[in-house]
């Protein structure tokens, strides 16, 4: 009291901030001279505090719900207050405060007072609920003694999510004051809902990015240790074992190579002992007999008795389990285990995530198997290395990858030339050639072309001699043409899909030798991995300018919302943000915001450099303004190119024009307009 008085303060107002009945917080309010506050002043400093907490639960609906229906009980001086969400055909009990108790769910019906509400999205005041008894037969109010009820909807877009009821024992209707004050809260209520739903959506697509991010990390990693260690492919198992632990999350991983009729560990990280001290294993357990036939192997709990795999788990050490098979041209050469210590089933995320490093295993596994076989051939060793270098150093550019590709499958197998195509809807398109670029056009993928072949059939095809080839069952006119001879052609698979061929062609009768197949598929192998790598990373992009634009209408929707509880009389305030986050957010040069004011629209907000036309205020009766009030937004894309408002063309430095109509009730209340000095149409998105 006394530091009050030196600071010279006499009437003073304070009230708490609650959240579910515990003081979070106070506003306060001080006037210098002896002026007590009214008890409207007071009530709503109650309200702006009831805001205040609403406002400070951005990821926990729960608190404000409270809060909302705790306030609306009070403020509104009812019996008790409740808070419903529609869920299906019923509404289910979301939050209450008072003494009255309430169905957990509650069907949505005219025969009560709030589903008649949810149905008509109208408010309904209730004064004498026993005398409408009748009207609402199956309302738990009449046999309850409720005698006065108020209920409001709460909208989203239209659409009724929810509601908020107040109620009262004794007849004493709710003022006008007090109806437009449950309003407030129903729609308060709806922004909370809102703000929750779409922080955790962007808690989710952060997640999602985050996991993208880990997977794009590893496989980068991965690949970096395949392109440093062409010869030797045990830094890459040790890289993979290590990589599927951290990234799935499992607290053991074995890598185990089929060597003959044994499988044997060849990488492990992690405390679970590998097979009781054994290194190798018979092919012909039912582990991997069931691996080998059935593909990914997944189990939740060891011991908890597999009726396909007998004898599995025991006193192993681990709980849940899952193998992925690595397997080369069909065949099984091993096979990639996770063991978790404690019954943890795996995601179906984290199963793909294994299967991936499964296959990056098998790629490194052939990569240096070709590598030793070829390791004479210092020139094949450096022409991988080369593309593999393009692959790290072109991460979102394809064309430089499957050019270098074709390149060196043309000198590596000795071949007159070499082609990559990708899928195109019903054609193959070609998009990198060794040989002459001119013959490059699209090819449908029928059987018809050998190209097609390979498609069609997802495997690698092989013409010894076209010439001797029936040309009723394979034409190939235009290479029949050009003199082709020899063909080999690899499918570009991604996941048992072709997405496209790589093909090698001489013009002399000498077919390829298995080296040579082995080596072309290998490069389409690749080929398949800087296409995944570049449309992963434009997903990722993709990602990442949804979440900017996310995060920015979010800000710029926070701000406005800040103005408008700042601001409860003055509207200025919240037009000149709504003009500037409009040219910021939706990249436009100038906007402008009038409202109508009897026949004439009144410029009351503007942001931007382009000056204002002349004229203040301008006619309802304006083209423009009629269309907008028929049609409503309006989008001129190039306004010297059109010739339905006139008017445009005296607009000196106007070129792209979007209008929005405020609408009230129906009617056109006003218009919010983005202006732009150049023909730059804009987006869906920026219209929205």
């Amino acid at each position: 009291k006394a530091a009050q008085q030196r600071l010279g303060h006499r009437t003073i107002l304070g009230t708490p901030l609650l959240r579910e009945g515990v003081p979070v917080g106070v506003i306060g309010l001080r006037r210098t001279e002896v002026r007590p506050f009214t008890e409207k002043q007071i009530k709503l400093l109650e309200t702006f505090a009831a805001q205040a907490v609403i406002a400070s639960s951005p990821t926990d609906i729960q608190p404000v719900l409270n809060v909302v229906a705790e306030n609306a009980a009070r403020l509104c001086v009812a019996t008790d207050a409740q808070i419903r969400l529609v869920d299906g055909q019923v509404t289910r009990l979301a939050a209450s405060f008072g003494t009255l108790a309430s169905l957990e769910l509650r069907p949505i019906g005219p025969e009560n007072p709030s589903g008649r509400a949810i149905l008509s999205r109208k408010t309904l005041h209730v004064h004498d609920l026993q005398e409408r008894k009748d009207e609402f037969a199956k309302s738990e109010g009449v046999r309850r003694g409720i005698r006065t009820f108020l209920s409001a909807p709460m909208l989203r877009e239209g659409t009724p999510i929810g509601v908020i009821n107040i109620r009262r024992m004794e007849l004493r209707p709710f003022s006008e004051r007090q109806i437009n004050l449950l309003e407030t809260f129903a729609r308060q209520a709806v922004i909370a809902i809102e703000n929750v739903r779409l922080f955790k959506e962007l808690q989710e697509r952060n997640a999602e990015l985050r996991e993208a991010l880990e997977h794009q990390t590893a496989t980068s990693e991965v690949l970096g240790i395949i392109s440093r260690s062409p010869t030797d492919v045990q830094p890459v198992l040790d890289a993979i074992v290590e990589s599927a632990a951290k990234v799935c999350g499992v607290d053991d991983v074995v890598l185990r190579l089929r060597e003959g009729d044994v499988v044997v560990a060849r990488a492990h990280v992690g405390p679970v002992p590998i097979a009781s001290g054994r290194i190798e294993l018979n092919i012909d357990r039912p582990q991997f007999r069931w691996i080998r036939e059935h593909g990914t192997l997944h189990i939740p709990d060891a011991r908890a008795g597999q009726d396909d795999i007998s004898g599995f788990g025991g006193g192993s050490g681990f709980r849940s389990f899952l193998a992925a098979p690595l397997r080369l041209q069909g065949e099984f050469i091993g096979s990639l285990h996770a063991r978790r210590t404690v019954v943890r089933p795996f995601t179906p995320v984290q199963i793909k995530l294994l299967e991936t490093f499964a296959d990056q295993a098998v790629i490194a596994i052939e990569n240096v198997r070709l590598f030793n076989e070829l390791k004479e051939s210092l020139e094949q060793q450096t022409a991988t290395s080369e593309i593999l270098g393009v692959i790290a150093s072109s991460p979102t550019n394809i064309q430089p990858v499957l050019q270098a590709i074709a390149e060196s499958a043309t000198r590596l197998c000795e071949a007159h030339d070499a082609h990559i195509g990708h899928v195109y809807g019903e054609v193959i398109r070609l998009n990198a050639q060794s040989g002459d670029t001119s013959q490059m056009r699209d090819v449908p993928i029928t059987r018809s072309h050998i190209a097609g072949h390979a498609i069609l059939d997802r495997k690698t095809v092989h013409i010894h001699d076209l010439a001797a080839e029936p040309e009723a069952r394979l034409p190939a006119r235009a290479w029949r043409d050009q003199g082709i001879r020899t063909v080999l052609a690899a499918p570009l698979l991604r996941e048992d899909s072709a997405i496209g061929v790589l093909a090698v062609r001489r013009i002399e009768v000498r077919p390829f030798t298995e080296k040579q197949i082995a080596l072309l598929e290998t490069f389409a192998s690749q080929a398949v991995i800087a296409i995944e790598n570049v449309r992963l990373f434009k997903e990722l992009q993709e990602r990442n300018a949804e979440l900017r634009e996310a995060l920015e209408h979010q800000t710029a929707t926070s701000e406005v919302l800040g103005i408008i509880s700042r601001s409860p009389t003055d509207v200025q305030p919240v037009l000149d943000a709504i003009a500037e986050s409009a040219a910021r957010v939706c990249g436009i040069d100038d906007v402008h915001l009038r409202l109508r004011e009897g026949n004439t629209m009144v410029l009351r907000a503007h942001y931007g450099p382009v000056a204002p036309v002349s004229r203040a205020e301008i006619s309802i009766d304006e083209p423009r303004y009629r269309w907008m009030g028929e049609h409503g937004t309006l989008h001129i894309p190039d306004v010297r190119a059109q010739k339905d408002f006139p008017s445009f063309g005296s607009l000196s430095g106007l070129r792209t024009f979007l209008s929005v109509p405020l609408r009230q009730q129906g009617e056109l209340i006003g218009t919010l307009s983005g202006r732009r000095t150049e023909v730059r149409p804009f987006t869906p998105a920026q219209i929205k």
